[in-house]
């Protein structure tokens, strides 16, 4: 990777040119060059706000406008407090822009803007995309909504119904009862034990905790606890002109303690009757450390899918192709590249008409054919293939790193999942570095480790019918 400190002339004259911008316009200028593919500039304001730019000309006339709050469900500390972060994505979007009730909204409307936002357990993402001659006025936007939200108490109350209307939506889904009875066998009372959304009951009170929701954005909604991230078709001083006009008067403030994980008691196991006619469900989970950027222990991390659910795992083609228990079987690292330490959830649907037959012993089965899998890794160097296994996953996760980045919104969403965590500008390079460094041993050291049965929850879904529940 290469970096550069840059102090362009044509941004001093763009900042001399505008009387609101304060001296910090002659900074320095960090520019990366490395791994990811296009050039990283930052700039980070007296405030904390790291302003990063990534010029992306090929997109012409577009840009996605982007802003990190490093805010999620494990920052909801408070107790009967749960699903804040996630009702505040909701929130921003009915600011009264200019004193305007759906001022935000309508201005958006006009740009022709896709405007979207998510939550996880960490952080919550707004990312509206659109033409690079709406940047001025998005930017305004932008930086009122989160420096001075306008909001009523009857909007407030009008959104927590709809945050209600989603949980109702998503309780149809199997897998939200699951992630809730795994979350709160793991993590208990702490802030990764409830699913992103809140506790039911907590979702229910939601619209009489205006006051707590209003501490809660003053709390994290400041510049030292978000990214603001452009990438597109767009000049770095004019972004970090912007930026010093539009947030430089936004004031930072320490945000509370999430506190430490409990310990989580294991082994456990837990079970969810279905009411509803569905396949039956398998979740084998553990708790990882948390993500940190350059250890072996985050590199094993990005290898686990292919490890164990990539199309030639040898546990993928067991439950898929030779006994044909299960139709799917996944591993996601999002739930584990987390700033606490995250849950790695490997995860199976089985055959409904193939547990039909079988019945329980079947659930018993697929567990473990899961629990060998993952007993294989502590002695992986004796695996057939094992050295040309790993050679070839590092060369994938290289691919896989960089095949995703499609657009403006890809290349922005892709650099910051990893940038947040240590806010180092060389990230990508340092995870390819670490990746490409891994040994066998390593792999064996990290199952040894984390794979115990202290850190080991398992949860199981089946249909009972509500009368045999009873």
């Amino acid at each position: 990777m290469m970096h550069r400190m840059a102090t362009g002339l044509a941004l001093v004259l763009l900042a001399l040119s505008q009387s609101a911008v304060p001296a910090l316009a002659q900074s320095e200028v960090d520019v990366y060059q490395g791994f990811f593919p296009y050039e990283v500039h930052r700039r980070t304001l007296d405030n904390g706000l790291d302003v990063l730019v990534i010029p992306m000309p090929e997109f012409k006339d577009v840009l996605s406008y982007n802003t990190l709050v490093m805010a999620g469900a494990r920052d909801e500390i408070e107790p009967g407090k749960s699903g804040l972060a996630h009702l505040f994505e909701h929130i921003l979007f009915r600011h009264r822009f200019e004193g305007e009730v759906n001022g935000y909204d309508e201005a958006i409307g006009k740009m022709g803007a896709f405007n979207n936002a998510y939550t996880w357990f960490d952080i919550t993402y707004y990312h509206p995309t659109t033409f690079t001659s709406n940047l001025e006025e998005l930017a305004k936007l932008e930086a009122e909504r989160f420096q001075n939200l306008d909001i009523t108490e009857k909007i407030f109350k009008t959104e927590a119904g709809a945050v209600m209307g989603e949980y109702r939506n998503g309780a149809a889904d199997p897998g939200l009862r699951m992630s809730e009875v795994r979350l709160k066998a793991m993590y208990g009372d702490y802030g990764y034990g409830h699913t992103t959304i809140g506790y039911l009951e907590d979702v229910e009170d939601m619209p009489n905790e205006y006051e707590a929701a209003r501490k809660f954005y003053d709390d994290y909604y400041r510049p030292n606890n978000c990214v603001l991230l452009v990438a597109g078709d767009v000049e770095p001083e004019e972004i970090f002109a912007l930026a010093l006009d539009q947030y430089a008067d936004w004031k930072p403030r320490d945000k509370p303690d999430p506190g430490e994980a409990p310990p989580v008691n294991g082994p456990k196991r837990e079970h969810v009757n279905w009411a509803t006619d569905v396949p039956p469900r398998v979740q084998v989970s553990y708790r990882m450390a948390a993500h940190a950027t350059g250890t072996k222990a985050t590199a094993v991390g990005q290898l686990l899918p292919e490890l164990l659910t990539g199309d030639t795992a040898p546990l993928y083609q067991k439950l898929r192709s030779e006994k044909q228990t299960c139709s799917s079987v996944y591993l996601g690292n999002a739930q584990y590249e987390s700033f606490g330490p995250g849950p790695f959830v490997l995860g199976a649907t089985l055959f409904k008409d193939k547990y039909e037959e079988k019945g329980e012993p079947m659930l018993d089965e697929v567990i473990a054919d899961m629990d060998t899998a993952i007993e294989e890794l502590k002695n992986f160097s004796q695996m057939p293939g094992a050295s040309e296994t790993l050679e070839s996953l590092k060369s994938k996760y290289q691919y896989d790193m960089l095949s995703g980045i499609n657009s403006p919104a890809d290349a922005a969403e892709n650099f910051y999942w990893y940038y947040r965590f240590e806010k180092d500008i060389d990230v990508f390079d340092q995870m390819v570095e670490s990746v490409k460094a891994l040994t066998l041993a390593d792999i064996e050291a990290f199952a040894r480790e984390t794979f115990v049965p202290e850190n080991r929850v398992v949860v199981t879904l089946t249909h009972t019918p509500e009368e045999d529940a009873r």
